[in-house]
């Protein structure tokens, strides 16, 4: 983050907190650049021009000053926006200044005047950041002009639940907070204060099989069954995110948050919370941190192919083995010769029927026993899920897998990820899906992007 105050004014007024969020933001959003200016009240803020992949505010901030938060994406992530719009994450950037300068608002008082904040000053400001972004969603999505406390306090109790288990179960919980009910309700029933005395509830809506409906005052009104649901209907505008069988859990939320025209929540069993808009996928929790869902991935990886076929198969792999334990790794190639040296000739599917059947291994004759004809994101990640790289031609035909990939950098980093490193010299894109569900994506023996992962500036 870089601070500046006007020319000629001394003091500088930026805080502790300040320095939180920026880190907060660096990791929503992709390591964001963040540049934060001071003016005096009533002065006209120096912010730069508007332009594609940059996004700013203005906002009263401390003392008699007012503070301008400028956020620009990566070139990289800018790049993808020039060439395929990216709709939900050009909405996510417009929403993000101000919800941070509300954030700095609500966080400032309290905050230390000099030293460093302590951990749970900078949990909170995580979860209070999302809570602010969800705001702007309940404005433009529910209608909702002042959401109060609803986001901060969903947040509160998903984080609770998250920690949980009741009756030696793992918890999941499912809820869509929507205007989708007219009448009043009977019995009012607040979400989640109500519902925290029924430990039970989270058990009845487990964002698998059904799903809470609550209305933007907080109350609790409905269910939404999965049997009830049409999955066949086409969403308007686009293709619903419902891979209805490896997501189940998330494709319910999802689409419920698409029918109903609110916010979705998801706790999942790995302790993850998953936010849902308009039936995609938008912010999720890991390990205290918050990141942005990379809906853009597909149009990424298009992008890094010079627009190969099998990169819309490759990204829905990507987000379904990124959701299993694990792990994985998936490659795009230009041409199947590029993989000579690379990879062994026995974990070769594309030559299984060059070998001598006498001198097959038993891991090849497997070759012969599997049907890629038709090859989905499911079977795609069935078979990524064996050790191993998994690599495709630009066509998305299947070329090897459990792959064994020599590094001679694995003693200096994880054996995955020196193998992803090593294959990314021979392919056109790699991608390293690790067993706490990160994606990160190597080119030319370099990490391009790291995607539902945390941030390095958020380490603390």
């Amino acid at each position: 983050m870089t601070t500046a105050s006007p020319t000629g004014i001394p003091s500088d007024p930026s805080s502790p907190i300040d320095l939180i969020l920026a880190e907060v933001l660096a990791e929503v959003l992709f390591d964001s650049t963040v540049e934060m200016s001071y003016s005096p009240m009533g002065t006209a803020p120096e912010v730069p021009a508007r332009a594609l992949g940059t996004a700013s505010a203005t906002a009263p901030g401390p003392g008699d000053w007012q503070t301008s938060l400028t956020i620009r994406l990566p070139e990289r992530v800018a790049h993808v926006l020039r060439l395929h719009g990216a709709r939900s994450l050009s909405e996510l950037l417009d929403v993000m200044p101000e919800a941070v300068l509300r954030t700095a608002a609500q966080l400032r008082n309290g905050s230390p005047q000099n030293g460093s904040p302590s951990p749970a000053a900078r949990r909170v400001a995580r979860d209070t950041v999302a809570a602010e972004i969800l705001n702007s969603y309940m404005r433009s999505r529910v209608g909702v002009e002042e959401p109060g406390e609803l986001m901060a306090e969903v947040i509160e109790y998903l984080i609770e639940l998250s920690g949980a288990r009741i009756e030696a179960k793992e918890l999941t919980h499912g809820v869509v907070v929507a205007d989708a009910l007219a009448d009043t309700p009977r019995i009012e029933l607040r979400y989640p204060s109500d519902l925290r005395p029924a430990k039970r509830a989270p058990l009845l809506f487990d964002g698998h099989r059904s799903v809470l409906v609550v209305d933007p005052h907080g109350r609790a009104r409905t269910e939404v069954q999965r049997h009830r649901l049409d999955h066949d209907e086409a969403p308007p505008g686009g293709t619903a995110w419902s891979l209805d069988v490896g997501l189940a859990n998330q494709s319910l939320v999802a689409d419920a948050s698409r029918m109903l025209g609110g916010i979705g929540f998801l706790v999942r069993r790995d302790r993850s919370i998953w936010t849902f808009i308009d039936g995609l996928p938008l912010l999720v929790r890991r390990a205290e941190h918050w990141t942005a869902f990379p809906v853009a991935l597909t149009a990424s990886i298009a992008d890094l192919t010079d627009g190969a076929p099998a990169a819309s198969l490759v990204a829905r792999t990507a987000f379904l083995a990124s959701t299993q334990p694990g792990g994985a790794i998936l490659a795009i190639v230009d041409d199947p010769g590029d993989l000579a040296g690379v990879v062994p000739l026995k974990d070769r599917y594309d030559l299984r029927n060059r070998i001598d059947p006498s001198a097959m291994r038993p891991e090849t004759r497997l070759h012969h026993l599997l049907d890629t004809d038709d090859l989905d994101e499911f079977t795609l990640a069935r078979i990524a899920s064996l050790d191993g790289a998994t690599v495709l031609d630009r066509s998305g035909q299947l070329l090897a897998y459990a792959a064994v990939v020599t590094s001679s950098d694995s003693e200096h980093e994880g054996a995955r990820t020196a193998a992803a490193r090593t294959l990314s010299h021979s392919a056109r894109v790699v991608l390293k899906i690790s067993v706490d569900g990160d994606i990160t994506i190597f080119q030319d023996g370099s990490e391009v992007a790291t995607l539902l992962g945390r941030s390095t500036l958020g380490s603390h």
